[in-house]
């Protein structure tokens, strides 16, 4: 639980870096990944631990990894047009989705707890962004229903992610996390390629956020929350990983001066509550 925590706070920059880069959604992933596999693959070398590169090549890891580029494309095109604070929140409605998946792989339907834990959120996010939906731009609302996609390709991630460690106990996280993050580049690279900018950074605030998002989120953030999933449930790593959107809501009030007003802030009070005790309900079974 504490590598949960410490690398849902490092995840937590990544919005921040997103906004700080400037570039095509494309572009903000695909650095992200290859950055971040150099960064893994330079510490397995200096553990001489390089063999378990290859172990960790799997079925498991690639289909994380196609799950993994999803998001991020979903959940960088969502924080360039509604910011990085509401996309990291809405983003993190993942908890549903990994529940909904929970339920039908064990045949349960979720308990009246976990529904009403579930109208909370939805009425927080309500207060967030739906009182005025209809008046806001199209722009605002394609970010949101990108960061709604986000949140089911989160979900999808985090179980593959746990199968693939699993699965891979001996190459071990590092490898893990290494070995997607070069497929998802791999992925990645046609769709760089076929922007009007192409692999080109605009500037140096480019190159540093980019780099940072790299070491910081890739490399360290997903590397604890990997090694960490090992030993906890799924629902449980999702609720855990919401200090994530908590944080990353705060940096987007510190960093870009978002504009929130006590309804807001009250929706985000409830979002994040509505989710943690839909966890919890789920996390406490068996």
């Amino acid at each position: 639980m504490g590598l949960l925590l410490f690398g849902a706070t490092c995840i937590s920059f990544a919005a921040v870096f997103v906004k700080l880069a400037g570039v095509a959604t494309s572009v903000s992933a695909f650095y992200r990944l290859l950055i971040g596999g150099l960064a893994l693959l330079s510490l397995l070398a200096a553990t001489k631990n390089l063999p378990a590169f290859r172990r960790a090549m799997s079925w498991p890891a690639a289909g994380c990894a196609v799950f993994f580029v999803c998001d991020l494309l979903c959940w960088h095109a969502s924080i360039a047009r509604v910011g990085p604070g509401l996309a990291t929140l809405v983003a993190n409605f993942q908890v549903f989705a990994l529940t909904a998946v929970a339920a039908v792989a064990g045949r349960r339907l979720p308990r009246p707890g976990f529904l009403a834990s579930m109208g909370l959120a939805l009425f927080g996010l309500y207060l967030v962004v739906g009182r005025n939906f209809a008046a806001q731009s199209s722009d605002f609302h394609l970010g949101v229903g990108y960061g709604l996609a986000a949140a089911v390709f989160y979900a999808l991630f985090i179980l593959t992610l746990k199968k693939a460690v699993t699965d891979q106990g001996r190459a071990g996280p590092m490898a893990t996390m290494a070995v997607l993050s070069f497929l998802g580049a791999g992925l990645l690279v046609p769709v760089v390629a076929a922007t009007d900018a192409g692999f080109a950074l605009p500037g140096l605030q480019a190159v540093w956020s980019l780099v940072a998002l790299g070491i910081l989120a890739q490399c360290l953030g997903w590397l604890a929350i990997s090694s960490g999933l090992a030993g906890v449930r799924p629902a449980l790593a999702g609720l855990i990983l919401l200090l994530q959107p908590t944080l990353s809501y705060l940096w987007d009030v510190v960093f870009f001066d978002k504009a929130t007003g006590p309804v807001e802030l009250c929706g985000v009070v409830l979002a994040l509550g509505g989710i943690y005790l839909g966890s919890v309900r789920f996390a406490d079974k068996p």
